[in-house]
């Protein structure tokens, strides 16, 4: 199973990039399951999937190290994995990590490690191609050591300083974990110059960036509440969204 990390600023489009890429990878035969580490849990309702319809691990986080506690996650992560996580209409297995529930409850650290041992034991017992983590902004995850050893640090970013010195830091910490590849994602650019401007900036050599053009098609799928591959099939966002998956399959050695 091939192990994949987005990373990045906030707003940059992980969810979005990864919402499709997920899904063409699924219409072609893979069997795809996508872990959400972002607290505001876009990526379900992206596929059309109300969040509060599905419980997260947050939320039973107390009940969950209970159960690993007294059985290990061998026998307990199938059953933990069917109770925080969706199918989508596409095959898609999404897990939810969920938010911090209230003032004081402190950071995500032990949601986080429950999502590791979750990813150890999908990989352990098979039964996918790909394992994708939509993570949580900026590049406090990976302090927290959970892509170790991943295929691909997928970054992020937008054309700008502020944006790119973020992937930067991401590239960095990923980079120091052992992850095997990094490629970068200029989202909302206006030319390939911004490409390899944001390149030069984050530390990756060109050829391992690719941009997504600002398409108003993107907007106008999120404002629907429809997936962009299915509401505007031949728009350049998708184009150009398509030769970012063959980027990242490339990376990963598919």
């Amino acid at each position: 199973m091939k192990k994949i990390i987005a990373t990045g600023k906030g707003g940059v489009g992980k969810t979005t990039t990864l919402t499709t890429v997920s899904l063409l990878m699924a219409r072609e035969g893979k069997k795809v399951i996508v872990f959400d580490t972002d607290p505001s849990m876009n990526l379900a309702l992206s596929f059309g999937i109300p969040y509060d319809s599905v419980s997260t691990i947050t939320e039973d986080k107390h009940d969950i190290s209970h159960e690993l506690e007294d059985n290990g996650i061998s026998e307990s992560g199938k059953q933990i994995l069917e109770d925080h996580s969706v199918v989508t209409p596409d095959g898609i297995r999404i897990v939810i990590m969920g938010a911090i529930q209230h003032g004081g409850d402190g950071c995500l650290c032990s949601a986080i490690s429950v999502i590791k041992m979750l990813l150890d034991y999908v990989e352990e017992n098979g039964g996918y191609d790909i394992a994708i983590v939509d993570s949580q902004a900026g590049p406090e995850i990976l302090g927290r050591g959970l892509a170790a050893k991943f295929d691909c640090n997928v970054v992020l970013s937008e054309p700008t300083a502020k944006s790119s010195e973020v992937s930067r830091q991401v590239k960095k910490l990923a980079d120091d974990l052992g992850v095997k590849d990094t490629i970068l994602i200029v989202n909302k650019a206006d030319s390939p110059s911004d490409v390899s401007f944001t390149a030069q900036m984050v530390g990756i050599e060109p050829y391992k960036a690719t941009g997504i053009m600002f398409d108003r098609d993107v907007v106008m799928a999120d404002r629907e509440g429809k997936l962009l591959a299915d509401a505007y099939p031949d728009s350049a966002a998708l184009a150009d969204l398509k030769k970012a998956k063959s980027m990242i399959e490339t990376a990963i050695g598919w």
